[in-house]
């Protein structure tokens, strides 16, 4: 799908107009995502209407004026604040939650001509059931929901209370709880608003999935990582086991954060990167794999966590971020297998992993390369940017796949951002690039093509002098509301320090490459001229020896020609001079006689053809002629004939009684 759809005609799209007042409510600067993009369909969460905002994106690009959005209202709405919306694997069901209920909708079939929900109707009723209602508005925060790995009907809900809840939406008479997995010991007594084991950091904040397992990753407040299974196997009456908290290494004496907010997990097989981020926008990248033998009985869990390096975020949070309330103000989201996104109040960064790919060969390599292979892998570390930074949180946050990965970002105002993802390998995105446009050609080739397009030229090298570590984000800032001094004189010496460091610093060393490259471009000029006049020189020399053998060539086609003449004149002499020999006169003869013997016989072999044509016109005349007589008996033998039959009749019928009576006198029957 062409990027051009998001950045041209997506963002000017009635529905982010529509849905601007929504948006605009106060959410106490508590990070919400109110987007889901799935089969190509836009999702958005109105929280004035309580409905759901949808586009087909694909029906967008073929008709840009003629698709306006359509709106999904829900039998059952929402009696809570919803803060996320979900979509199923299988895109037939959206979850929508929030701190106090979860309620699930069914999506309507899509059908008519531009696979549009009720065949585009402005207004569609959804089917829509909410989730032990009573019990998750009154018995604790929900921190996290998410589907089953391994499902497509079963969600599980991550609550204050150190449980996680498995439920089976695909219940005719309705959501099942399946299950509850006890996670650690249950919140009682507050202290200063918050529970004794939140303020302790022994409460669950978020919990993730192994990528092709039933295996949850969980992690407390305190930065520790518990492992469960979450088996769907109806027969097991046991308690699934709790393993952890996981080794980290090296160990630190925070635990690298005491105020751990967020995980996911990147990558895919045995190639895993957990990234855990804290509440002050730190993220530690770490290594999952299995636990040293010695640990392994003491622990009981078999695998730890390998942290191979931490990277920090250049967050400004204004007023109103600071003074709110909330368990986890950063938000992971993984956009491509080596790029994640890191959202808070503050705006949005994007971090790279380069050591994914590096693991993966290390995983295929053999032992002898192996070494090299991981101090490659360390040499490379990850690369963050920050796209945007907000005055108030932002309102949604989209990945968008594809040959170039989008990021969709939705403002506080209804403005939707679009950004691009760069790519940290541009060896492979530029063979995906050569391989998209040139499908038929062969892989050395292609390896040909690749190599053309590795070469670096002198732009590249201003571009990699003038490529920043830290970039300048976007200021997104509500125009109606006026920023503080304070906030005002701080982002101002942020973007002075950043402009010094990060753009006038590599401008400056920007000139003095180009003046390098100026004085080299200057000599190399002076050797060309010099050059250029020796070739003159040598184009001279080169005319004038030409010139010469023109004149010679000339001269010796005249003397061909002479040549020419006098060999044609000794020919004709000797001709005429010639007189025929007694065996050639007698030779002459002989021919000249059976030429006149073959004119002969070609007259004789003529008058034979004419002959047998004659014949054969008379012979067809005759046959014509013969068959147009008709044959017919006279009277006389009319009567000779039927006398002798009526004798033969009668012959016959004496015969007859002759037999007849021998038969009887024999006894014949």
């Amino acid at each position: 799908m062409d990027t051009k759809l998001y950045d041209t005609i997506l963002v000017k799209h009635n529905i982010f107009k529509d849905i601007k007042e929504s948006l605009l409510e106060s959410t106490n600067g508590k990070l919400y995502n109110l987007m889901e993009l799935k089969d190509d369909v836009l999702y958005i969460w109105n929280s004035v209407e309580n409905c759901l905002f949808c586009v087909n994106i694909n029906h967008l690009e073929e008709h840009p004026d003629e698709t306006p959005y359509q709106k999904l209202h829900l039998v059952s709405p929402p009696a809570f604040n919803v803060e996320r919306v979900t979509s199923s694997e299988c895109g037939s069901r959206l979850c929508l939650w929030g701190a106090r209920g979860v309620t699930i909708a069914e999506l309507p079939s899509r059908w008519g001509r531009g696979g549009l929900f009720d065949s585009g109707n402005k207004t569609v009723l959804c089917k829509s059931y909410t989730l032990d209602e009573r019990f998750l508005y009154s018995q604790g925060d929900v921190r996290r929901v998410q589907w089953h790995p391994g499902s497509l009907s079963h969600i599980l809900v991550l609550l204050s209370d150190n449980t996680i809840r498995l439920y089976n939406i695909a219940q005719k008479s309705g959501p099942k709880l399946v299950k509850v997995i006890v996670i650690g010991p249950k919140p009682c007594s507050q202290l200063a608003g918050k529970t004794i084991l939140d303020s302790l950091g022994d409460t669950a904040v978020d919990f993730t999935s192994l990528p092709g397992t039933d295996t949850l990753l969980i992690l407390r407040g305190d930065g520790e990582v518990y492992m469960v299974q979450c088996s769907l196997d109806p027969k097991s009456p046991l308690q699934p086991k709790l393993s952890g908290p996981l080794p980290i290494y090296p160990p630190a004496d925070d635990n690298y954060g005491s105020e751990s907010c967020s995980i996911c997990v990147m990558g895919s097989g045995e190639t895993v990167v957990v990234v855990i981020a804290t509440c002050s926008a730190a993220l530690y990248h770490c290594v999952l794999l299995p636990a040293p033998s010695d640990k392994e009985k003491e622990m009981d869990d078999g695998y730890a966590l390998y942290v191979i390096e931490s990277v920090e975020l250049n967050v400004t949070l204004n007023t109103e971020a600071v003074d709110m309330q909330m368990s986890y103000p950063v938000h992971l989201y993984p956009c491509t297998n080596d790029t994640y996104a890191c959202m808070h109040v503050g705006g949005v960064h994007t971090v790279s992993l380069p050591v994914l790919d590096q693991l993966n060969n290390y995983l295929l390599a053999d032992d002898a390369e192996a070494e090299g292979l991981v101090a490659a892998a360390c040499s490379r570390s990850s690369s963050a940017r920050h796209l945007v930074r907000w005055g108030r949180p932002g309102r949604g946050l989209l990945a968008v796949r594809g040959a170039r990965p989008l990021l969709l970002l939705l403002c506080a105002d209804g403005t939707l951002l679009t950004r691009n993802l760069e790519p940290y390998d541009l060896e492979e995105q530029l063979y995906k690039e050569i391989q998209i446009k040139n499908p038929h050609l062969e892989q050395d080739d292609l390896n040909n093509l690749l190599k053309e397009k590795q070469k670096l030229s002198f732009t590249s090298v201003v571009q990699e002098i003038l490529s920043r570590e830290a970039s300048q984000p976007i200021l997104k800032l509500d125009k109606k509301e006026e920023p503080s001094p304070a906030e005002c004189l701080e982002v101002l010496t942020q973007a002075t320090m950043r402009l010094r460091a990060e753009y006038m610093g590599r401008q400056r060393r920007a000139g003095d490459a180009m003046a390098r490259k100026t004085t080299a471009l200057c000599a190399l000029a002076a050797s060309l001229a010099a050059w250029r006049a020796d070739f003159a020189q040598e184009i001279e020399n080169v005319k004038a020896k030409s010139r010469e053998l023109a004149a010679k060539r000339d001269l010796a086609e005249k003397h061909q020609d002479d040549l020419k003449y006098r060999c044609s004149a000794v020919v004709r002499a000797v001709r005429a001079s010639c007189v025929p020999s007694g065996a050639e006169r007698e030779l002459l003869r002989e021919l000249q006689q059976h030429r006149r013997d073959g004119d002969q016989l070609a007259a004789q072999l003529q008058q034979l053809k004419d002959l047998v044509r004659h014949k054969n016109d008379e012979l067809k005349k005759w046959h014509e002629e013969y068959k147009k007589k008709e044959t017919a008996l006279g009277k006389s033998h009319s009567d000779t004939i039927s006398s002798i039959l009526q004798q033969q009749t009668a012959q016959i019928s004496f015969l007859i009684e002759e037999t007849k009576l021998m038969k009887d006198q024999l006894s014949i029957v």
